[in-house]
Order: structure tokens, then C-alpha cells, then sequence
């Protein structure tokens, strides 16, 4: 049976069709916060195909990390996926990468996975996020990581080049990622 480190490593093989529908950032809250403008990118385009380089970007693995990617994991159903909405999107997303990943985070510690929650803070905040990651210490939920569902949305060029600030829907999706983490 594969581990999670086999399934992490393997792009997922569903067949997509993507419609190119796009989603705008238009949260009037988020026009408070400053735009990203300092863009650290771990990614580079060689002739045609992109290149991630996570050693640099994520903190090196830790032995309980070692542990976690040699648990036994199941890959996803083969099926077809039509991305048209929002919701379809977070569904792709949830089966093909949430799955396999939480798959190592079943225990040690446990992560859980909250979806259109209000932010784990103590502030009173009146936006939903569409998926948090948390863990328990203490008795008290700490977010490991958030995610916001946008249709094709991010511009990688713009980014990975440092002009998210200077594109109007760009920036607008810098200012409410801020917001959201904030």
C-alpha cells in the first residue's frame, strides 16, 4: 500500500475540465489592509513547466514529520472533475489534496479540518473562512493553516515576478488574503 510521502509526491491523475470561469475578490473589508508587495517565491517557469522548490520555502522535516509521511495512505476514487464553481473547486481540492494530507495528520497531533468557520481568534471577526486547519493544545484550537477558494483567480506570472501589487484584481486578493491571517 502507498504511504502519504508516495501520494504527497504524485501529482494528482483525475481528469479535469477546468471552464476558465473566474472568481473576483471584491471584499469591501479587506480595502484596509496593505497589499502584499514583498513576494518571496519559491517557484520558477523552465520552458514551459513549473518548478517548486519547497526545501527552501518550508522549514526541513522533523523526525515526528518522518513518522507522519510513512503512514499507510489511500489514493483518490479515478473520476472526472468539471471545476465551474467555487464549490466544485473546494470539492477537488478536498478529495484530491486534503485527503491524502490529512492522512498524516491523523494523530500526533491530531489535525482537524473546519470549512465556512469564522476565523480561530479571539477578536469577533464577521467573515467566514472557506477551510481552516487547526490542531488542539491545551484544550484550545490553534490554526495551522487557512485556504480561500478562488476560480482562477491567482495570476502565478504576476506574482512570481512581483507585480501582484500593481494588478487591481491581484492586489485585491493580496489585501484579503492579509486580512484573513491577520
Amino acid at each position: 500500500m502507498p504511504t502519504v510521502h508516495d501520494l504527497i509526491l504524485q501529482h494528482p491523475t483525475n481528469i479535469i475540465s477546468n471552464t476558465g470561469y473566474q472568481t473576483a475578490s471584491e471584499k469591501h473589508w479587506a480595502r484596509v489592509y496593505h497589499p502584499i508587495s514583498n513576494i518571496i517565491c519559491h517557484t520558477r517557469v523552465h520552458r514551459g513547466r513549473t518548478y517548486a522548490d519547497f526545501e527552501r520555502a518550508l522549514l526541513p522535516l522533523y523526525d515526528d514529520d518522518t513518522i507522519r509521511l510513512n503512514h499507510e495512505a489511500v489514493p483518490p476514487n479515478n473520476r472526472h472533475w468539471r471545476l465551474e464553481t467555487e464549490a466544485d473547486c473546494e470539492n477537488w481540492f478536498n478529495t484530491e489534496i486534503v485527503n491524502v494530507v490529512l492522512a498524516a495528520w491523523f494523530s500526533n497531533p491530531a489535525m482537524t479540518q473546519s470549512s465556512h468557520t469564522k476565523p480561530l481568534t479571539d477578536q469577533n471577526i464577521s467573515e467566514n473562512i472557506d477551510i481552516t486547519f487547526s490542531i488542539k493544545i491545551d484544550n484550545r484550537r490553534l490554526p495551522i493553516a487557512i485556504g480561500e477558494i478562488k476560480r482562477n483567480l491567482l495570476d502565478p506570472d504576476a506574482w512570481r515576478e512581483g507585480r501582484a501589487a500593481e494588478l487591481s484584481h491581484q492586489r485585491k486578493l493580496s489585501q484579503e488574503l492579509r486580512g484573513l491571517l491577520l
